[in-house]
């Protein structure tokens, strides 16, 4: 009896890891989740995406699409990744076809549109735009990273917080309740002859510092939500910022104007910030035809060679969201 032919699709994040396989009819024959594998800013980052990888090594694979963090971005990284790739998924010992391996926010748009034309922003540890015209143009907006880019994202929002929040115990400015909030988050006492003290320890004895800073943006929606004018204020900067990543996209894009736009990455769990976001933009998105895994599925189920229709993709979309990780 033959194999059934599967597919690995593998998203990669600053924060976590999903991989996923498929069979033909569209169904997951299984879900995984691992930490970040950023490669710039995980010095273990190898290590994570090689044991995610061995988790999803099951007979029958034929393709892989792999979409990695920063891949494309810079040269030592990503030949590091390629290695390491080659070396997990060879062609033809393992897979009947190449693996391919694109940048996290590319598979993310070939999710969403399915292939086709349109704006995908994209905001969770880091933030980027990718876009594409129909008539096969492809650009991409922001995604510098943290030391001078990412603006708007989950990064830059908890670097503000802690600015502010820095600010604010200085007396430099407002905002007392918000640097508690901030200090109660790192785990630090609220009020203390040491809270400033706590605040440097904490930033500066982080081992993985991007998702932990990152991750202080969920801080600061819930003080927005709780009606904090300085976090309100922090979001609402974050979302000039990603509404501008849109707005150049389509100055920069054939017939930009007129093309849809949707969003993807967990900072858009915030509602505040994604009416922000929608207020500035000025027209609804479009939502994503599959989520960033799926764009990854999609990718390797073309490079295997199978059909792909409007039932596949829907399939697929349905049976990731009733799968659970392991």
């Amino acid at each position: 009896m033959s194999e059934i032919p599967l597919v690995l699709g593998l998203d990669s994040g600053g924060s976590k890891t999903l991989a996923a396989v498929a069979d033909p009819a569209g169904g997951i024959v299984m879900l995984a989740m691992a930490g970040g594998t950023g490669a710039l800013d995980r010095p273990d980052w190898d290590d994570v995406l090689a044991g995610l990888l061995r988790r999803c090594l099951r007979p029958g694979l034929v393709a892989a699409a792999l979409g990695l963090s920063s891949f494309g971005e810079v040269e030592a990284s990503t030949a590091r990744q390629t290695a390491l790739v080659q070396d997990l998924l060879p062609c033809p010992a393992l897979l009947r076809h190449p693996a391919l391996l694109r940048n996290d926010v590319e598979i993310a748009f070939h999710g969403a549109f399915a292939g086709g034309p349109g704006i995908l922003l994209l905001a969770g540890t880091g933030s980027m735009v990718w876009a594409g015209a129909a008539d096969g143009t492809r650009i991409r907006v922001g995604g510098w990273g943290d030391l001078f880019g990412d603006e708007g994202s989950a990064y830059w929002i908890g670097r503000e917080a802690l600015a502010r929040a820095a600010m604010a115990l200085d007396g430099r400015q407002d905002g007392r309740a918000f640097a508690s909030a901030v200090l109660a988050a790192i785990g630090a006492e609220a009020v203390d002859a040491r809270e400033g003290g706590a605040l440097l320890d904490w930033a500066y004895g982080l081992d993985h510092r991007r998702p932990a800073i990152a991750a202080l943006a969920r801080t600061v929606d819930a003080e927005a939500v709780k009606g904090d004018l300085l976090a309100r204020d922090l979001l609402a900067a974050a979302a000039d910022h990603l509404a501008m990543h849109v707005a150049a996209a389509r100055r920069r894009l054939p017939g930009g104007a007129t093309l849809p736009w949707s969003l993807a990455g967990g900072l858009f769990d915030s509602k505040t910030l994604t009416d922000l976001v929608v207020q500035r933009i000025g027209r609804d998105p479009l939502p994503a035809r599959l989520p960033p895994l799926g764009g990854a599925l999609l990718a390797a189920a073309r490079a295997a060679g199978w059909p792909i229709d409007d039932g596949w993709i829907e399939r697929v979309r349905a049976s990731l969201l009733q799968a659970r990780p392991t």
